[in-house]
């Protein structure tokens, strides 16, 4: 079973894929698709027949269905969780000191940084291994690294502090 979160038309939906079911927030489809060339599917939902060209990569995709173009953001558990903690980071890089927290528990596997260190805005921080993936962490703004609170090999929880920016 996977889970999703897509923005269409300013609105989000929760899908949950499992085998042959869709289930987009409280609705539960029967699907079958099947690739007929890189980005053209036909997709059986509920017994109709789809014709459904995707145009993009994951997460910014374009769906052509039935005439229609639909701009669509598709965020797997994961990407969400990396957008969600990009965005609480944002907020608070405007001024003052800055917190680099884990965006989820995991294991930091390298430290790139030392106290002292100046750093640009998108520059890496640290990597977080979580879920299997390794993430690296990276400064939401330029600044001076004031603080390294994790040691490579450390296990670290979710929004755990792991380094400030000033």
């Amino acid at each position: 079973m996977r889970q999703f979160t897509a923005t269409a038309g300013g609105k989000e939906h929760e899908i949950t894929v499992d085998d042959n079911t869709v289930r987009v927030g409280e609705r539960v489809l029967a699907l079958d698709a099947r690739t007929l060339e890189p980005g053209s599917y036909s997709i059986l939902v509920d017994g109709k027949s789809y014709m459904v060209e995707v145009d993009g990569k994951v997460p910014d995709l374009t769906i052509h269905l039935c005439g229609h173009t639909i701009t669509l953001n598709l965020l797997d558990a994961r990407r969400k969780m990396l957008a969600q903690a990009a965005a609480r980071t944002a907020g608070a890089a405007q001024a003052g000191p800055t917190v680099v927290r884990s965006p989820m528990p995991g294991k930091v596997v390298k430290v790139l940084v030392k106290e002292g260190d100046d750093v640009k805005s998108g520059a890496g921080v640290m990597v977080v291994e979580a879920m299997k993936m390794e993430n690296e962490l990276r400064a939401p703004r330029d600044g001076k690294i004031v603080k390294v609170l994790v040691h490579d090999g450390q296990t670290v929880e979710s929004g755990e502090e792991l380094a400030q920016i000033e």
